[in-house]
């Protein structure tokens, strides 16, 4: 007979598909709460389970503490036990990324070997209700529509998520009855990140104030994906009306007939990676004899007398005039992902994501802050380094490929590179002691804005 526990894994796997009865699933397995029930239920159920544990050496003997945990916990559920040992800090030192971009990067693609190497075996990680909760969360305070609303995907390509219906207290009272202990990533206590905070700090007010959040919130990412789908067929129906034979958008149209032409331009065109702001743009100019173009990570709209023609960016002969002046006093000046305000300097706080650029707002004066594509020319004064570094030297030591190139970023403070998006800034216009302000600009990628 199947514990309660395991019964709720099961019709999450068989109401969505995710794997196979009996298959090989290869199983993230951290030695943490999540991971271990996850191991436990998945064997429970008849899976032939691959435990894959990711060794990062970033926290001396707790990560040993937490391989020889794992290792013990796959021979006790009769699991096959693999396991990789990274040179984290010198990964992440080598690209100029965070720590935490660094072990997401590391995991995931060997996560991806590991499926092929097992015939395209389907990956199977503990995120439960609780992270789909906080996600919803992280996703409101960033700002988001109703795709952000929705969670996480119980399958996103290999990976799947057969926890998401069940509790952090539903995984904790699973281990108590089945005897089985667990590690603690001691870093998860420490409110350094946003997530962080978020769990060990607003969400348990949250709580206490309104006992069925969970349960209440839980329905309404239910009731959010439902409509999104629905939302996402009537939209895909209306406008095909709207499309000649070539694809290409008759926006004057658009706007003499519908009332909301805007919103609607827009859920027609982000799925190319064009946002509102563009969108409105575009309505705006709908008149103008000659040409516009419009730029997103990988895609060009021409506009011309009404008429908008969308196409790869890799098609389009004019990639280097993209370009934004942006305003610490004005987010609308920022393009997709992108936003700019200023802080006190005792606000500054530097995370590990690598996507957060502080400058001194004295230094920058006057000057013109541009964020635009990179040029071949393009060269950076790193910070840390002596002398400076061709910006395509750095893509390279990142692996990037022609895409990641296609689509990167630099941000410049009068004509100066302070900042390749992603991977190294500048020596330049840094906060110092005498700091008393400072420009934050942040850059939110696509995949964490629940896009691509």
């Amino acid at each position: 007979m199947k514990h309660p526990f395991e019964e709720k894994v099961y019709k999450a796997i068989e109401r969505a598909g995710l794997i196979e009865p009996g298959a090989t699933v290869i199983v993230a397995l951290s030695g943490g709460a999540d991971s271990v029930a996850l191991l436990s239920s998945m064997t429970s159920l008849g899976y032939k389970c691959v435990a894959a544990h990711c060794d990062y050496h970033l926290r001396g003997e707790e990560s040993e503490r937490d391989r020889m945990h794992a290792e013990s916990m796959a021979r006790m559920h009769g699991a096959k036990y693999v396991e990789k040992h990274f040179d984290t800090s010198t990964y992440c030192v080598e690209r100029g990324i965070s720590l935490e971009m660094g072990c997401r990067d590391l995991r995931y693609n060997w996560f991806a070997e590991l499926s092929v190497r097992h015939g395209g075996a389907m990956v199977a990680v503990g995120h439960h209700n609780d992270d789909n909760v906080e996600t919803l969360f992280l996703n409101l305070l960033r700002g988001t529509g109703l795709t952000g609303l929705t969670g996480m995907k119980s399958r996103h390509g290999m990976i799947v998520r057969p926890l998401l219906d069940v509790t952090r207290k539903d995984v904790l009272d699973y281990l108590a009855d089945k005897g089985l202990t667990y590690v603690t990533d001691s870093s998860n206590l420490l409110n350094d990140v946003k997530r962080n905070r978020l769990r060990n700090v607003i969400l348990p007010a949250v709580r206490a104030y309104f006992p069925d959040a969970q349960t209440t919130l839980t329905r309404s990412i239910h009731n959010l994906t439902g409509n999104l789908a629905l939302y996402t067929e009537l939209i895909a129906h209306c406008s095909e009306g709207y499309r000649n034979k070539h694809g290409d958008i008759d926006i004057s149209r658009l706007c003499r007939e519908m009332t909301n032409a805007g919103m609607m331009l827009y859920e027609m065109l982000r799925g190319y990676g064009f946002n509102a702001v563009q969108c409105g743009d575009m309505i705006s100019c709908i008149e103008e004899s000659e040409s516009r173009r419009f730029y997103s990570r990988g895609y060009v709209g021409v506009l011309y007398k009404g008429m908008l023609t969308v196409r790869a960016r890799n098609q389009d002969v004019a990639l280097s005039e993209e370009s934004y002046i942006i305003s610490p006093d004005d987010m609308a000046t920022c393009p997709e992902g992108f936003s700019i305000e200023r802080i006190p300097v005792d606000y500054v706080l530097y995370d590990r994501t690598g996507n957060t650029l502080f400058l001194d707002t004295d230094k920058v004066g006057g000057r013109k802050i541009v964020v635009r594509r990179w040029r071949l020319a393009d060269r950076i004064a790193p910070y840390g380094m002596n002398g400076t570094k061709l910006v395509s030297d750095l893509f390279s030591d990142a692996h990037y490929s022609p895409s990641d190139k296609e689509n990167a970023w630099i941000v410049t403070v009068g004509g100066q590179i302070v900042w390749a998006v992603g991977l190294r800034t500048s020596r330049h216009m840094t906060i110092g002691k005498s700091t008393v302000e400072a420009i934050k600009i942040t850059f939110t990628p696509a995949d964490a804005r629940g896009e691509g």
